[in-house]
């Protein structure tokens, strides 16, 4: 048994927020029924693709985030649409949406049309929150790393501010979501109480990402704004390294990091106690000095080398992977990290594995994500709609 088997889940998501939330509960067991737009989630759409060949089932980040899902088209612009979903609903334990508050209304899914066809939990993940005067502003990432208080903490004092590279921001969105979604349905089955629960990323953005609540904090305890350091590394050495074979990242800040990292190093150049003070590091010349014993010892060792070594001496110390590299990890295939999906089209494809190990009730794909419109025409007669009135709203466009 799974974890969440018995639970349906109507899913109004599209992009990556909300499809990693529903992904999370579908891999966990939960069944869901993904409503997508006439032409597809456009996600669909995002790279890297297949063999470089785009396609909406050729995606892997669409294929990653809608694991274990079922598709059904419906135009949810169109009035004829509203009898589909009161349907839907009646076989719903949760739904979620991931559209600003004004496109919920617009089409029909905003929480007072969903809990008038059934009382069941709703998630809305929004941008702002449903309330105030932002609730209808657009965000992606870069807006959530620049309003969110710790962009302008990240990078280097004498140049821009930087964020995070990719869309962390927006996946730690859908996970928080997906916490949210669960304590929904708890609430629910135990005290009865339907309820909407609002998960605004930037919100999210603000409580979880990189320390940013302690950053945050700071200003109102001490009244100190966190502001970008003046250099990438706090002492002598440490940072990223060019090694034989790609790159190491080493800590090797002043103190008990540094001494583990001279004895690693061996050059007894290093082993002078004057290199051991956080002031050593604004001696002229003095990084100048380690940097010419320190990038030959790297430069002649791979990353499994300085790896072993830094192991050996209790150096923290991490290698830098590429996806190729976790891939052929035998530690981590052998744990579970990854696994394969069969596609009907794309044939076993490689997919990301367990995040975490349930002993009991296992995490699991099931099926790889759904071709486009792949359960349209089962789960509407599944929710009462009948065969003529199906190829009725085919024809019509309404769904697909």
């Amino acid at each position: 048994m799974d974890a969440l088997q018995g639970i349906t889940v109507l899913d109004f998501t599209s992009h990556i927020a909300g499809p990693y939330c529903t992904k999370l509960l579908a891999d966990l067991g939960a069944r869901v029924i993904k409503v997508e737009r006439p032409g597809g989630d456009p996600a669909r759409g995002l790279p890297p693709f297949l063999n470089d060949e785009p396609g909406p089932d050729r995606s892997a980040t669409f294929q990653y985030l809608n694991t274990n899902k079922e598709s059904v088209v419906i135009d949810l612009k169109q009035p004829a649409s509203r009898d589909l979903v009161r349907a839907l609903m009646q076989q719903a334990d949760l739904v979620i949406t991931s559209s600003p508050p004004r496109v919920e209304t617009a089409l029909g899914i905003d929480y007072a049309t969903l809990s008038s066809y059934h009382q069941v939990p709703v998630v809305a993940i929004t941008n702002f929150g449903h309330e105030g005067p932002y609730r209808d502003y657009s965000l992606d990432d870069l807006v959530l790393y620049a309003m969110g208080a710790e962009m302008y903490s990240h990078g280097l004092a004498d140049r821009e501010p930087l964020k995070l590279g990719g869309t962390a921001a927006t996946l730690q969105c859908g996970a928080m979501a997906a916490v949210a979604a669960l304590g929904a349905l708890t609430a629910f089955e135990v005290h009865g109480t339907a309820q909407l629960v609002d998960v605004p990323c930037f919100n999210v953005q603000v409580n979880n990402i990189d320390r940013r609540s302690s950053s945050i904090l700071a200003y109102r305890f001490s009244g100190r704004v966190q502001d970008r350091p003046a250099s990438a590394i706090s002492g002598l050495a440490g940072g990223i390294y060019p090694v034989a074979d790609g790159y190491v990242e080493i800590a090797a800040l002043p103190g008990t990091y540094w001494r583990r990292f001279a004895e690693m190093i061996g050059d007894e150049t290093l082993q002078d106690p004057k290199w051991d003070s956080p002031l050593a590091a604004l001696q002229p010349g003095a990084r100048e000095t380690v940097d010419a014993i320190v990038y030959p010892w790297m430069l002649s060792r791979t990353r499994a080398e300085v790896w072993e070594a830094a192991r050996e001496h209790h150096v923290m110390c991490g290698p830098l992977y590429t996806g190729l590299d976790l891939h052929n990890d035998e530690n981590f295939r052998e744990r579970g990290l990854w696994t394969t999906i069969d596609h009907p089209d794309l044939g076993t494809l490689p997919m990301l594995g367990r995040p975490y190990i349930f002993e009991k009730t296992p995490w699991r794909i099931r099926s790889a994500a759904p071709r486009l419109g792949e359960h349209t025409r089962p789960v509407l007669a599944e929710a009462g709609i009948e065969p003529a009135a199906i190829d009725q709203l085919t024809a019509a466009g309404v769904i697909a």
